[in-house]
């Protein structure tokens, strides 16, 4: 099976258990799973290079169906993100693994690729492209957070007992889009004061508007005024982190971990109904972050660098990851995370759509990336570790 999440049904993208992996030092017939793996999601795999190609192919710089319809898609962009956010939020706090070094050592994954990636995007951007200030650290800081994340969306049985490597990718998730949240905001605000304020601003209307939509669930008579009340709430949050021109990921996450700590009528609602418009909110995100894409020869320089630095970082990380988890993760714990996921394009289509020009080129270069970064996956997927 594939490195990307998956789970046992279609609706499901979450890793499967280390002893189901197949050998891939084999045959021709293993080497074609993987790569119609690219084309299908009905294993599990979401084909992020795929959509991420029709999305530019569809887009002003291919045959231009998209534009037209884009003014009327830009307002669903932040519900969409803050969804992916609210089920992120809505998976973690699973206290049923019985291992405390897990977290740790996904932070510390995080952060080891975070400043390798930034670090090396940094390095080509002075030796090759000078930029302006800004520009510079938009670059640096937007790719190396775009780079940690390996998931596509967690699982839907946040409780369940899960392999080290799934737990792994989902807590990996967390800090890159709390650093993400935060670097929007500075970005946004232009000094750290102002920064911390606005995020302040954001997570208390995100709270209050949880809260709120937690107490009208908590009332709700019918199914239908459940979805009703789970939708409102899913877009005013999303329309919150829009209008500060924040991480709508950001925004997202605080409301799921407050869905995720309140009461479990709420809580599985929420998720019922957020779960049921996963994939046509993923297929929206990918579709625009193709479309957004503006590729140039600087762009795709970069991009290359961003796949190798990626790579390297994670194979590296996984490396230091294990150490912390002892034997409970697999031996090429690098490897399950080289598969890009969905969070690190939809940040930079955040980035985009929160700060404009001056993230374009690390938006190119992400989606680009992106793309190398799922064929290397392919190729590197993680070894059969025995029964």
């Amino acid at each position: 099976m594939t490195a990307y999440p998956s789970g046992d049904s279609p609706d499901l993208l979450e890793l499967p258990a280390d002893d189901e992996l197949e050998p891939v030092d084999g045959t021709p017939q293993l080497a074609l799973q993987g790569w119609r793996r690219l084309l299908s999601w009905s294993s599990g795999a979401a084909p992020l290079s795929v959509l991420l190609i029709a999305g530019f192919a569809l887009g002003p710089r291919g045959i231009s169906l998209l534009p037209s319809a884009m003014p009327l898609l830009d307002p669903v962009v932040p519900v969409a993100l803050a969804a992916l956010g609210v089920l992120l939020g809505l998976a973690v706090g699973d206290r049923r693994t019985g291992d405390r070094r897990l977290p740790a050592a996904a932070v510390l994954h995080s952060a080891v690729v975070m400043l390798a990636v930034a670090a090396g995007i940094g390095l080509v951007a002075v030796a090759a492209m000078p930029m302006e200030s800004r520009s510079f650290w938009t670059l640096t800081v937007v790719s190396g957070i775009c780079a940690a994340t390996a998931l596509t969306l967690p699982s839907r049985h946040a409780l369940e007992p899960r392999t080290a490597a799934t737990r792994l990718i989902e807590l990996g998730a967390l800090l890159p889009i709390v650093a993400g949240g935060l670097a929007l905001a500075v970005l946004r605000a232009g000094t750290p004061i102002g920064a911390v304020a606005l995020v302040a601003q954001a997570s208390g209307v995100a709270l209050m508007l949880a809260a709120a939509g937690w107490l009208l669930l908590t009332r709700a008579s019918s199914e239908t005024e459940e979805r009703v009340f789970a939708v409102s709430a899913l877009l005013l949050v999303g329309g919150v982190a829009d209008a500060l021109a924040l991480s709508a990921l950001f925004v997202g996450l605080i409301a799921g971990v407050f869905w995720r700590i309140a009461g479990r009528r709420p809580r599985d609602t929420i998720r019922r109904d957020v779960l049921f418009v996963q994939h046509p909110l993923l297929v929206l995100v990918l579709l625009l972050a193709g479309a957004r894409a503006e590729p140039s020869p600087a762009a795709i320089g970069l991009a290359a660098a961003y796949v190798a630095v990626r790579v390297a970082a994670h194979l590296a990380a996984g490396a230091l990851a294990r150490r912390v988890t002892g034997a409970g993760a697999p031996e090429d714990l690098g490897r399950y995370f080289l598969a890009p996921g969905v969070f690190g394009v939809a940040f930079a289509l955040n980035a985009v759509t929160a700060i404009g020009d001056d993230a374009s080129i690390v938006h190119a270069a992400v989606v680009a990336g992106t793309i190398g970064s799922e064929l290397v996956a392919v190729v590197l997927r993680p070894r059969r570790v025995g029964k």
